[in-house]
């Protein structure tokens, strides 16, 4: 039997690469760069500054690589496509993220660097001593990794939060910044959904339960309004899956608390966008791919948020996304609460606290993200130190 030759078979294979590749790499030249991922829900890199001070450092090469991963052409459908590939060689990691048991995506944690982590918490320590007339707690909350660790791949290679944690919360308290740890909370009621399975972010039952925990420290009267839960939309798909491609078919539902019975009256600003809204929902995120944005209408540089019926006085949260399901549970108790993301936020905490007559002031943050963002510190750090 004549012996069967592949070569016309690797012959065409040569030619489509041959088209192919120079094709891709023209429309990555063409096509115009996109600044922000609706499917990961976050900003793109953009092309890096050349200069020789970067390109002696190494550090153009890395943001070379970060943007070219960012802007590839169709990048999302290469994203899954990789992820079907590894699923057939069963692999359970993409980009950080694992395939998880129980149908969730769990983000891993990798321990942060003893220098950023010490920046943070020493922006924080001062912040508390040049403040002592303010009341000041902090929520840092764990997130899918630590409380669903069972649920994890067997030996998968991710960092343990728990130390980290601990350290964070007796550097704090040392500073006479109350820390409050919703590890346990958490813990106890791991027999109801805490974290999306297709998304990074707590749901609004883990920040109910959060809102519990936080009302013996921070003095709330928690019998002040009872809440239904109910569901808005069905067809959440969060940003581990698009940054995995994993369970890119999977969709799930957002819940609200909504207040049985008369609630007091109140009114959400948005400072920078000179908007206002009765609602601490804007709904018409709904019909997005961000639709964790209806929360508060997603993440803003500046909110302030006025019950003229309510109790307490002026509250400052800084905090990022996790924050903004927990909030329409926090801001019934305070005739202002004031809403900072240090991410967007570029004005001058200092003056802020003066004019608004801060009382208080809470952190709120989940771990992954406390850990890893160097903003918190740059808006704590007084300008003249900066």
């Amino acid at each position: 039997m004549a012996r069967k030759s592949f070569k016309p078979f690797f012959r065409k294979l040569g030619m489509f690469f041959l088209i192919v590749l120079p094709v891709v790499l023209l429309l990555n030249i063409l096509i115009p760069d996109k600044g922000f991922s609706e499917n990961e829900n976050r900003v793109l890199a953009s092309f890096p500054e050349i200069s020789i001070s970067q390109i002696s450092s190494g550090r153009t090469a890395s943001q070379f690589e970060t943007y070219a991963n960012d802007q590839f052409f169709l990048r999302d459908f290469w994203v899954t496509l990789k992820a079907g590939f590894d699923r057939l060689l069963l692999k359970v990691e993409n980009n950080g993220v694992y395939l998880g048991k129980k149908g969730y995506l769990i983000e891993s944690f990798t321990n942060p660097p003893e220098s950023h982590l010490n920046a943070t918490l020493n922006a924080m320590t001062g912040f508390a001593s040049r403040h002592p007339e303010l009341h000041q707690y902090a929520v840092i909350a764990p997130n899918a990794v630590n409380i669903l660790s069972y649920n994890l791949p067997a030996a998968a290679p991710t960092d343990d939060q728990d130390p980290y944690l601990t350290s964070v919360k007796n550097t704090l308290m040392g500073a006479g910044i109350v820390f409050i740890d919703l590890r346990d909370t958490l813990r106890n009621h791991t027999d109801q959904q805490l974290f999306y399975k297709t998304d990074h972010h707590w749901t609004t039952q883990a920040a109910y339960y959060a809102y519990l925990a936080m009302a013996d420290p921070m003095t709330l009267d928690t019998s002040l309004l009872s809440y239904e839960k109910l569901p808005v939309t069905h067809s959440f798909q969060g940003t581990l899956s698009a940054k995995s491609g994993f369970r890119s078919g999977e969709k799930e539902d957002i819940y609200v608390f909504l207040p049985k019975g008369e609630a007091p009256e109140f009114v959400v600003n948005y400072i920078t966008e000179q908007k206002k809204s009765g609602s601490y929902y804007a709904t018409d995120r709904l019909s997005t791919r961000d639709k964790y944005a209806m929360f508060l209408d997603g993440n803003h540089a500046q909110v302030k948020i006025s019950t003229p019926s309510a109790v307490g006085g002026t509250l400052m949260i800084i905090k990022d996304s996790y924050a903004n399901c927990l909030i329409p549970f926090i801001a019934p108790h305070y005739k202002t609460v004031i809403v900072i993301d240090p991410r967007y936020y570029y004005g001058n905490l200092e003056q802020l606290i003066a004019a608004e007559e801060v009382d208080e002031l809470l952190y709120v943050y989940n771990a992954n993200t406390f850990f890893g963002d160097t903003s918190l510190e740059l808006t704590l750090t007084p300008e003249e130190d900066a």
